[in-house]
C-alpha cells in the first residue's frame, strides 16, 4: 500500500482532498496517505455495488468507508464497476492473509480490534521477532515522513494481549480463538497506549 501511495503521488493523481476540496477544506491535499489507499481497496462500491453505511474521515480526508458492522451491500450492481469482483476479492485476501518469503501465512487474530489510545487510529498488524503484534505510528508510514514532535510508536504483542484478555473475560487462556470470538461477540475494541488497555464500545 505504501508503494501504491508513493506512485499515485509521484504521478500527480489527485488525492481525495484534492479531488473534492469542498468536503476536505481543512486539508491542503498533496501526497496520498497509506490509510487512504487501504480504505479505498476495501470499499466494495468500486465493484458497482451500493453500500448503505456512514462515511468517515481517514487522516482528515472524507472518503467512502469500507462496510461497517450492520451495513448493507446490494446484491445487484447499482452503477458501473471500476474493478471486477474477482480483483476486489483477491485484494481482500492479500490483506487478510499475508504470505512470507518462506511461504508461511501469518494471521493476526486481533486485526481491526485494537485502537491507539494516543491518536485514535486502529493499530496495524505487525510481525516482529517471529511473533504477531500490533503497532501504531500515529500516521507515519513509508508513504509519508514523520511529523515534528510525533509521539512514540505504540506496540503490543498479540500473545500478551490475548493472555490478558483471557484473564479479563474469564476464558480459557489456551483457547486464543475462543477468547477473540468472545471479544467480537461483545462488539468491543481494545484501546491500548502501549502499556495498559481498556475495553471501549465498537
Amino acid at each position: 500500500m505504501a508503494s501504491i501511495a508513493r506512485e499515485l503521488t509521484k504521478q500527480g493523481v489527485p488525492s481525495p482532498s484534492d479531488a473534492d476540496p469542498e468536503r476536505n477544506r481543512h486539508r491542503t491535499g498533496g501526497a496520498w496517505r497509506l490509510r487512504t489507499v487501504a480504505v479505498i481497496l476495501a470499499n466494495p462500491r468500486y465493484t458497482g455495488r451500493q453500500v448503505w453505511d456512514r462515511q468517515h474521515e481517514v487522516h482528515g480526508e472524507t472518503i467512502g468507508s469500507a462496510p461497517a458492522r450492520g451495513s448493507v451491500v446490494s446484491a445487484a450492481t447499482a452503477h458501473p464497476a471500476l474493478v471486477s469482483e474477482a480483483d476486489f476479492l483477491a485484494a481482500q485476501q492479500v490483506r487478510a492473509a499475508r504470505p512470507t518469503l518462506d511461504g508461511e501465512t501469518r494471521r493476526y487474530l486481533l486485526s481491526g480490534l485494537v485502537q491507539c489510545a494516543v491518536c485514535g487510529r486502529r493499530l496495524d498488524s505487525h510481525w516482529v521477532h517471529d511473533r504477531a503484534g500490533y503497532r501504531c505510528r500515529h500516521g507515519h508510514s513509508s508513504a509519508c515522513p514523520p511529523a515534528p514532535g510525533q509521539p512514540k510508536t505504540v506496540y503490543v504483542r498479540e500473545g500478551r494481549l490475548i493472555h490478558e484478555l483471557a484473564d479479563r473475560l474469564a476464558s480459557d487462556p489456551g483457547d486464543a480463538a475462543g477468547t477473540v470470538a468472545t471479544l467480537r461477540r461483545l462488539r468491543s475494541l481494545i484501546t491500548h497506549d502501549g502499556t495498559k488497555w481498556i475495553f471501549t464500545p465498537a
